[in-house]
C-alpha cells in the first residue's frame, strides 16, 4: 500500500472530485456520453446535456412551462441530466406542492426502479428511518418524438451533502455534529431498507440530499430566487434549416441553489436518493456500479451480493461524513490497490474462497513498507494540522471502533444498521 503519506498528499488533491456519479447528477454524464461524441447538425451556447442524445429512443424535448399528465404538473426549472434522465423542478397544481420530475430516456425500461420506488411507497410510517429516504410520489408515461418515456414524480430536494461540503462548509468537511447527524440519519434510512429487504446498493455521499425546509410554503418567485433565474441558450441547426420536432428549441442550464449555506442551520434533515441499484432479497444482480473506492469487496471478487453491500459502504460514508474524504485512494486507483488498502483497514482477514482470485491480482503489485490501521489514518486524515478538529480524540477513536464493525470482508460479520445505531459515538 501506498504510505501514509503519499496518500495524504493524493487524497488532498483529489478530495471526492474522481468519485463525481453520473447518475442524477448536475454536469456529469454518464458512460453513455464518455465514447467519442457524434457529429451534430446543432449547437447551443449552454452546457447541458449533449445534443445528440435528442434522438430516437433518447432524450425527450421539454421546454420551460410545458404542463404534463392532462396539465397537473408544471415545468418551472431544471435540476440536471445524466446519461439516462433530465430532471425537473415541476408545480404539481393538484395538490400545490413542488415535485421533481425525472424524465427518462425511452430507449431502456426502467420498471425496476419504479417497483422499488412503489415498494418504499408503501411501506408503513412507524420506523424514524421511513422519513429518511426520497419518496415517489407518482409516475406516468410521456409518449414524444423520440420515444415513450417513463416519468417519476419525487419529492423535491436540496443539493447532495458533497456539493454542499465543496460550496460552503470550513475545510472542505461538515460541522461536527451535522456529520454525526447525518450519519445516524443514513442508518436509520437503511435499517428501514433492510427490515422490508431492500438494499439501495450505491451508498455516498452524493446520494444523500438534504431537505428544503418550508418548501411548499414558498411562492413561485421565491421558489425561483432560491434555485436561480433559469439561462437558457436556443438551439440552432449548423445549416440554418428549421429544427427537427425532437429537439427542443432551448437548452436549460441546471440549476444552482443560491446561498445553500442556510441548509446547514436548524438540524438539517438527509435523504438517501437514487434507487437505480437497489435490488429487493434474492433478487442480488451480479454486480454494482457504485464508484470503485466505495465497492464492497463481494463485487469486486464476483462473490454473492446481499444486503451487507450497504453496511461497507455506509462505512466509507461516515469516514467521509467526518473526515471530508472517503477512506481509500481516489487517483490512479485500481482494483489490487483498492483490495490492498481493504486489507489494512478491514478486521477480518480475506476469506479463503477469495485468495486464488487475490493472488492473481496481486502478481505485479509492489510491496509497500509503510502502513496504517483505520484508526491511524481516521486520526492522520481528522487532526490535519490545516485544519480545525472539532471532535476529540476520543469521538475519532469511537468513530474508529464504528466503522471497524463494518469494514468487515466477510459479509456476515458487519454489523447491522439497528446494532449500528447503539453504539456510544451516537449516544
Amino acid at each position: 500500500m501506498k504510505s501514509h503519506t503519499y496518500r495524504a498528499l493524493m487524497l488532498a488533491s483529489s478530495q471526492r472530485k474522481s468519485l463525481r456519479h453520473p447518475r442524477f447528477t448536475r454536469s456529469m454524464a454518464s458512460h453513455l456520453f464518455n465514447s467519442p461524441l457524434p457529429m451534430s447538425p446543432y449547437r447551443c451556447d449552454v452546457d447541458a446535456e449533449p445534443l445528440h442524445r435528442y434522438q430516437p429512443g433518447g432524450l425527450h424535448p421539454l421546454e420551460l412551462g410545458d404542463v404534463l399528465k392532462n396539465g397537473r404538473y408544471e415545468i418551472i426549472h431544471k435540476l440536471g441530466w445524466g446519461g439516462y434522465s433530465t430532471a425537473w423542478a415541476a408545480k404539481d397544481k393538484k395538490k400545490n406542492q413542488y415535485v421533481a420530475i425525472k424524465v427518462l430516456v425511452s430507449e431502456l425500461s426502467h420498471q425496476h426502479e419504479i417497483k422499488i420506488l412503489q415498494a418504499i411507497s408503501t411501506l408503513p410510517n412507524g420506523h424514524p428511518g421511513r422519513a429518511r429516504l426520497n419518496q415517489m410520489l407518482d409516475y406516468f408515461s410521456l409518449p414524444g418524438p423520440n420515444g415513450t418515456h417513463d416519468c417519476l414524480v419525487l419529492q423535491l430536494l436540496g443539493p447532495g451533502v458533497a456539493d454542499i461540503v465543496e460550496s460552503y462548509c470550513e475545510d472542505n468537511r461538515l460541522p461536527a455534529p451535522i456529520a454525526k447527524s447525518f450519519a445516524r440519519q443514513a442508518l436509520q434510512g437503511l435499517d428501514f431498507l433492510a427490515h422490508h429487504s431492500i438494499t439501495h446498493g450505491d451508498i455516498h455521499t452524493r446520494n444523500l440530499a438534504i431537505e428544503i425546509p418550508n418548501l411548499h410554503s414558498l411562492d413561485e418567485r421565491s421558489f425561483i430566487s432560491m434555485l436561480g433565474q433559469p439561462q437558457t441558450g436556443a438551439v440552432k441547426r449548423m445549416d440554418g434549416k428549421a429544427l427537427d420536432n425532437n429537439i427542443p428549441y432551448h437548452i436549460v442550464r441546471p440549476a444552482r441553489f443560491q446561498n445553500a449555506r442556510f441548509l446547514l442551520s436548524h438540524n438539517p434533515s438527509i435523504r438517501i436518493i437514487d434507487f437505480g441499484e437497489a435490488f429487493l432479497k434474492n433478487r442480488a444482480p451480479r454486480t454494482l456500479h457504485t464508484p470503485l473506492a466505495l465497492r464492497p469487496p463481494e463485487a469486486i471478487f464476483g462473490d454473492i451480493l446481499s444486503q451487507r453491500v450497504d453496511l461497507w459502504s455506509a462505512g466509507c460514508l461516515i469516514f467521509e461524513l467526518v473526515t471530508g474524504q472517503p477512506p481509500f485512494d481516489t487517483v490512479m486507483l485500481t482494483t489490487p490497490i483498492l483490495v490492498q488498502q481493504m486489507m489494512e483497514f478491514a478486521t477480518d482477514v480475506l476469506p479463503p474462497r477469495w485468495e486464488l482470485k487475490w493472488k492473481a491480482m496481486a502478481e505485479n503489485l509492489s510491496r509497500e513498507e509503510e502502513s496504517l490501521t483505520l484508526h491511524q489514518w481516521l486520526e492522520e486524515v481528522y487532526f490535519d494540522g490545516n485544519k480545525h478538529p472539532e471532535f476529540s480524540v476520543e469521538d475519532i477513536a469511537k468513530v474508529a471502533e464504528l466503522i471497524s464493525k463494518m469494514l468487515r470482508f466477510e459479509p456476515s460479520k458487519r454489523a447491522t444498521a439497528s446494532q449500528l445505531l447503539t453504539h456510544d459515538w451516537f449516544r
